[in-house]
């Protein structure tokens, strides 16, 4: 489970599954919430601004986050690397920052222009050092250039990401055709260099390992593919069989597929078809391709057979004895000999690293350069080892994240730090907000179309498609948006993760889950400091089942329909406010909408057919087409009494003792409560919070005057979910005004100057997404009613609320769990939790 992190803006979040399973850390829902709403620069900065070779990954990154996406259980990940890939299509060929300067003198030489050397090369050029690659063949890139197919990436792809690393790194000085105990040795290398980092990649394939492997019809993977990725198209046997399950394996047999004279091409491998550790939608790929896999079968020799021929003589296995992995090891089958003809073989069953200079020395050993897993330092204390190299074969998102670590700890010791923190991947949140289509719910995921081996197999076209933008914008309206939690202090959700950590340990690893256990019950910290704004996140709803018996309210539905000061009969107590202004045509049609919602809308101007509620100012006369006049000044109020309609008063925190006092003289029918504090204009709500308090005190006054159900109370301020709607509501609201959140909906743009100019939708678009709006909060407001036992929206109650945070306490005089109701914050501060189970049964009303 991950720690809460507390992000520069002061706000904490918790990195969501996506983000943490990403070794380099990439802000997944950001950049899915930019795709979303059209903001494609942001999102390339998302993208980029952990992971160098972004447009690489957008094809062939593994993608983690898509096997930890949450939607996953559901109807399918969101496709992740599919986003990715489009928002670098559309913009990573234009995409440059800026060059970065050398402004520090020591200099690093880094071996192997791979994923991990550029990655490390990458941050320390940003961090002002000038830093030399040695690259032994003639182009950067490593495994990327000459260990995937061109049909999997294209050779501009790779160019695109590397041009615009080096623009913006010139202090990295790249030296082609440069081998490592070749052209140089390592003391040369120390000698130039203040620090010297490994990053050789594994570059060779490894053998079979069995009787025949060496004969001249057997080839390894890894140099197949790097023939065929310098250009070279060789006539192959019509006959292939490819020996291994991983990605090279997949390659290599897809490879072969394309290649002039091949007919069939078998994959051959010894564990079952679930077992293979290739990606699965390489596997899918693969046998859409026509490659068979023939499974559960090990080779155990190669032998010539006539003119070029070759012989594979197998046996049959089955699962034996758990490894270490815990999958059952494969085991002969007494009896199953049997063989398989091919005229060629390709070994893919492992890869290694191969450098005589590093042998000599002692620090390549089995394979591997030999390297602290934790500080990725070597036995030389002025070398470092990273990448597939030292620590065995990943893939290219893996190897950067040790890139950025071993940059991380060069330079921590190139400034004087020996021992250094341990290297955490950073994580960071742009806190978009969350704004989702309509039909997010029952978008399926979106498949990028997929060509095969098209017509002409051997020129390699490129085998996937990349969504266009109205596929990627309904992919990505797809995403949970699990960063986006709601609660202030993240109380909740830290509790949640806690038991899915400890349901994921196994309940034989004692130590693991007694820490998981500890931290769940260990003192919470502080989460919020007491002069902060009381707001609706802090308040929660108590379900039915914990509180009282419940019959069946779950299964009826639930009433939303209300009669604003006895007269306007409405079927949502959701309203609308702050479109005065809005352009003719804009206002006929969201009244047309508002009107079908059953609704009604609060301004100075009548909004077309929707149910006016008018706000009569001194210098405003009251409208007869108005359903209902909320005066400003008490004594039109008290004029207009009587005279056939609904009368209120408008009350911001200045006015509030005042207003109640005029109210309940000229007995008035609604009192309009603007928390937002500037005569209900939306724009208010942009620069701070609604002042929620303000209803509790009306509530209060009204008490005390025995006149509480007689005035109607419409609360204006900060509304935005159809949550924050019922709770008011359970706080004695009958209605609540919507400013900023029909804005939203509408598409206009509340920080300018004219927030109707150009607008971005049509008049009937917005209209209708309002109306939508409109009938999603009310659902789901009526949902958390009948969650709380409740028929009707309106008989909700403070009872059926608990606050998370003392201010939120304090301005609604709902109980705080532990602490009853809070009044005094400062007599509160250190109120000690009650002493028994009685005490918080009773305080929890169970």
């Amino acid at each position: 489970m991950s720690d809460p992190i507390a992000g520069a803006d002061g706000r904490d979040f918790l990195p969501p599954a996506c983000q943490t399973a990403c070794p380099v850390g990439t802000d997944v829902p950001s950049y899915a919430a930019f795709v979303w709403e059209g903001r494609f620069d942001q999102a390339i900065e998302a993208i980029t601004a952990t992971n160098p070779f972004s447009a690489i990954c957008g094809r062939v990154c593994d993608a983690p986050c898509e096997c930890a996406c949450r939607r996953g259980a559901a109807d399918g990940a969101v496709a992740i690397r599919g986003l990715k890939r489009f928002v670098l299509d559309r913009l990573g060929a234009s995409y440059r920052l800026p060059p970065v300067p050398v402004t520090r003198s020591e200099t690093i030489g880094i071996v192997g222009a791979g994923p991990a050397g550029l990655t490390a090369a990458h941050d320390l050029a940003r961090a002002g050092f000038r830093v030399d690659v040695y690259e032994a063949t003639d182009r950067p890139g490593g495994m990327m250039v000459w260990g995937i197919p061109r049909f999997r990436l294209p050779e501009g792809v790779i160019a695109q990401d590397i041009d615009r690393l080096l623009a913006h790194c010139p202090g990295i000085t790249l030296h082609a055709n440069q081998a490592l105990g070749r052209d140089f040795t390592l003391a040369d290398l120390k000698s130039r260099h203040d620090a010297v980092l490994l990053a050789i990649g594994l570059s060779k394939g490894k053998p079979l390992g069995i009787p025949g492997d060496g004969l001249p019809g057997v080839v390894d993977g890894v140099s197949l593919l790097a023939r065929v990725n310098r250009g070279e198209r060789p006539q192959l046997p019509s006959s292939v069989v490819v020996v291994g399950g991983g990605d090279v394996a997949m390659d290599a047999a897809r490879t072969a597929r394309r290649m002039p004279g091949v007919e069939s091409v078998r994959i051959v491998y010894r564990r079952t078809l679930e077992e293979l550790p290739a990606r699965g939608d390489e596997v899918q790929s693969a046998l859409a391709e026509g490659i068979e896999f023939v499974c559960q079968v090990q080779p155990v020799a190669v032998a010539a057979e006539g003119e070029g021929g070759l012989t594979l003589h197998c046996v049959k296995t089955e699962p034996g004895e758990r490894e270490g992995d815990g999958r059952r090891r494969p085991q002969p089958v007494p009896g199953s000999e049997h063989a398989l003809s091919a005229g060629l073989v390709i070994a893919a069953v492992g890869q290694e690293a191969h450098n005589a200079e590093l042998a000599g020395l002692r620090l390549l050993n089995g394979g591997r350069v030999t390297a602290d897993a934790s500080s990725l330092r070597t036995a030389d204390p002025k070398v470092l080892a990273a990448g597939d190299g030292a620590f065995g074969g990943s893939s290219i998102v893996e190897a950067m994240h040790q890139g950025h670590k071993a940059a991380y700890t060069i330079g921590a010791m190139l400034d004087g730090c020996a021992d250094p923190a341990p290297y955490r991947t950073p994580y960071r949140n742009r806190h978009v907000a969350v704004a989702q289509a309509p039909a997010w719910e029952s978008t399926p995921r979106q498949e990028a179309a997929f060509r095969g081996l098209g017509t002409d197999p051997s020129t390699f076209t490129e085998v996937e498609a990349t969504f266009d933008e109205e596929t990627a914008r309904r992919e990505a309206s797809r995403c949970f948006r699990c960063d986006a939690e709601t609660g202030s202090a993240n109380t909740s959700l830290r509790a949640r993760e806690g038991v899915m950590a400890m349901a994921h340990t196994p309940t034989g690893d004692a130590a693991a889950q007694s820490m998981l256990l500890r931290r769940r019950l260990g003192a919470a910290r502080p989460v919020r400091r007491q002069d902060l704004a009381a707001t609706l996140d802090d308040l929660v709803f108590l379900p039915a089942n914990l509180t009282r018996l419940v019959i069946d309210p779950y299964r009826e539905q639930c009433g939303t329909a209300i009669r604003l000061g006895g007269a306007v009969a409405l079927g949502t107590p959701f309203i609308v406010s702050g479109f005065d202004d809005a352009p003719e045509s804009l206002r006929a049609a969201l009244g047309r909408a508002l009107a079908e919602a059953g609704s009604a809308y609060l301004g100075r101007q009548a909004l077309g057919e929707a149910p006016w509620l008018q706000i009569v100012g001194a210098d405003d006369t009251p409208a007869p087409a108005a359903s209902l006049w909320i005066f400003t000044q008490a004594d039109r109020a008290a004029a207009a009494k009587g005279n056939g309609r609904p009368v209120g008063l408008l009350a911001s925190a200045d006015t509030l003792n005042d207003t109640i006092e005029a109210a309940v003289e000229c007995a008035a029918d609604l009192i309009l409560i603007d928390a937002a504090g500037a005569s209900v204009d939306p724009r208010a709500e942009l620069t701070h919070p609604p002042a929620i308090s303000l209803l509790k005190d009306t509530v209060d006054r009204l008490l005390r005057h025995r006149r509480l159900g007689a005035i109607d109370l419409v609360f204006h301020g900060g509304v935005r979910t159809g949550s924050d709607g019922a709770k008011l509501i359970a706080l004695g609201a009958s209605a609540v005004a919507l400013g900023v959140a029909a804005h939203i909906a509408a598409g206009t743009r509340l920080e300018d100057a004219n927030p109707f100019a150009d607008g971005a939708q049509p008049a009937d678009a917005s209209a209708a997404a309002v109306a939508s709006l409109i009938r999603a909060l009310t659902a789901e407001a009526s949902m958390m009613a009948r969650c709380c036992g409740k028929t009707k929206l309106h008989n909700l109650e403070p009872e059926d609320l608990r606050a998370l945070s003392v201010p939120a306490s304090v301005a609604t005089g709902v109980p705080l769990p532990g602490r009853g109701v809070t009044g005094d914050p400062a007599a509160t501060a250190g109120a000690p939790m009650p002493g028994n189970a009685g005490g918080i049964a009773a305080e929890l009303r169970i």
